[in-house]
Order: structure tokens, then C-alpha cells, then sequence
């Protein structure tokens, strides 16, 4: 089935990690499909510079006024969607203002556009971490909970050449079964990639087994194979840096948890979530971080 992705698009030509990503981890691009997105900020100095120099272009698919730097960010990233054969036809593109702000204009056409992925690259994850730094402000809560994050996000870095492979992170939360269920989905036919179900432990869990016979059996459903599915358990001090140990040793592509973790009463912290989310963000330098809701 093909995979529809919302990729943002920023200013900077240089920066198109999303892209980059997608390109690298699918052996064809082109079978999925692709919504290339940018958000023009009004406040922006460098907008207002070049004001005279806007490119309406309807026939290319642009909607809205678009700066030249975005301009070329886009064409970019098209040309290099087309280097890994992807038609045209595949290719979409959509450009607004910024209007509620940037975190809700995201997560916002990620829900109305049904996406399969939200595709960030390092800049625009950092406009989203305030989302799990501050868990506690009633805003904050409303927008994690309100129906514009229903999305999975990808946050992606510059990849590291060879990587391969996806780490799936599992506390007791139904949360990390959907993203296990999410990577099932993606790399279903994706035969390249091998996955392997991770649990970071800071004390003795009895749990584990049931843990990954569930999400081993979701795996199944999506058709992926026992010779494709690993399991590992790691004790450490914090959930953040066993997940960066285990990434840095087995060198994937991806890290995949739930938005929302199991919440451990006794020690009052959310194992998956919140600050361990954040600290991966601004770690992770060379693999990408799937966010599953």
C-alpha cells in the first residue's frame, strides 16, 4: 500500500533532512507519495526583503505567496525526490501563511490530510519540544490531547550513511504498542529493514515477555516475518541514554516510541515521554525519531 507523507519544507536549501531521510530509507521512494509543506512566516526579516520577489506559480502546485529561498528549497527537494524515482504526480505541494503558529499549522494539516507521517527536520522539531518539556501547563496539555496530534512525527537529523534498521522502545503503555503497530505498517514489503523491539529498563520487569509476544504479534499482522524481529532488554540509569547506548551500538535508522508513556505511580515520571522525548530530540544526531500518538 503507499505510504503519504507530509514533508516540511524551510527556507534553507542546505537543511531538507526530511527529504533526505525518506530517500534514504525507502529502497523506492517512488512507490509512496510525497506532500511537500511550507509555512511562510510574516515576521520573517528575510520575507519581508524579498516581498518583490515572490513566485505565485499556481501551475506548480504552490498555493500562496512563496519567498525565492523557499522557492529553491522546494524545487530542491522535488529534484532530489526525482533522482530516487518518484513521478511527479506523486509529488504535491502546499504553502500557506503561518496562522495559529507553526506547532498547530503542522499538526493541524497532519490531521485534517489523514498523512501517514508528519516528516520534520531538525529546525522544525525544535518549534514542536516544547510540547514534551512542559507537560504540566494546561495549554500545553490541550494541544498534545485535541485531535491536531493524532499524527505520527518524524523528526529527523542528517542521516549517517549505512544506517539501517528500526528500534522500537516498549514500557506497558498502549501508547508504544501503536508505534509498534506503526512501524509494522511502514516497513511491511520494506525487506531492507529489520526491527527490533526494545525495552530500557530501570529495575526488574516481569512484564517483559507478555510485552513483546503483543507487539511481536502486531508485527505479524502487517506480514512481517520472525527473521526480521529481534528482541533486547538493557538496564541503565535513565530511559534516554540506555535508548542513545542501544542506537549508538546498533547503528539504525530509526527509533521508534509512543507519544504518551506508562506512567510509573510509585516513581511518579513518565517512562516514554515527556522529558525523555526531549532529550532525544536534541541527542539524536544521526538517526530519526518516530513519535507514534
Amino acid at each position: 500500500m503507499k505510504k503519504h507523507f507530509l514533508v516540511t519544507i524551510s527556507n534553507d536549501i542546505e537543511h531538507l533532512f526530511g527529504v533526505r531521510f525518506l530517500c534514504s530509507f525507502f529502497n523506492t521512494i517512488g512507490e509512496q507519495q510525497v506532500t511537500l509543506f511550507h509555512i511562510c512566516r510574516t515576521d520573517d526579516s528575510a520575507m519581508a526583503k524579498t516581498l518583490n520577489q515572490m513566485w505565485k506559480g499556481p501551475d506548480e502546485g504552490i498555493e500562496g505567496r512563496v519567498t525565492v529561498q523557499a522557492r529553491r528549497a522546494i524545487f530542491k527537494a522535488k529534484e532530489m525526490l526525482g533522482q530516487h524515482k518518484m513521478a511527479i504526480e506523486h509529488m504535491m505541494t502546499k504553502t500557506f501563511a503561518e496562522r495559529y503558529g507553526k506547532v498547530k499549522d503542522i499538526l493541524g494539516e497532519g490531521s485534517r490530510g489523514l498523512y501517514d507521517a508528519i516528516v520534520l527536520g531538525r529546525r522544525a522539531a525544535y518549534s514542536l519540544q516544547w510540547m514534551f518539556e512542559r507537560p504540566a501547563d494546561e495549554t500545553l496539555q490541550a494541544i498534545i490531547k485535541d485531535s491536531c496530534c493524532t499524527t505520527p512525527l518524524w523528526i529527523c537529523p542528517e542521516l549517517e550513511p549505512g544506517r539501517k534498521n528500526v528500534l522500537v522502545c516498549l514500557d506497558n503503555s498502549e501508547n508504544s504498542l501503536r508505534a509498534v503497530d506503526h512501524v509494522g505498517y511502514i516497513l511491511a514489503g520494506q525487506e531492507q529493514h529489520t526491527i527490533t523491539l526494545f525495552h530500557a529498563a530501570i529495575g526488574m520487569d516481569s512484564k517483559t515477555d507478555h510485552l513483546f509476544q503483543r507487539a511481536e504479534a502486531l508485527l505479524h499482522a502487517h506480514s512481517i516475518g520472525r527473521e526480521r524481529i529481534n528482541r533486547k532488554t538493557s538496564w541503565g540509569l535513565s530511559v534516554a541514554g540506555t535508548i542513545l547506548g542501544e542506537l549508538g551500538k546498533g547503528r539504525y535508522a530509526a527509533v521508534a516510541m509512543g507519544l504518551r508513556g506508562e506512567r510509573q505511580e510509585r516513581e511518579k515520571q513518565t517512562v516514554l515521554a515527556g522529558g525523555t522525548t526531549a532529550k532525544l530530540i536534541v541527542k539524536l544526531d544521526k538517526a530519526s525519531l518516530w513519535c507514534c500518538p
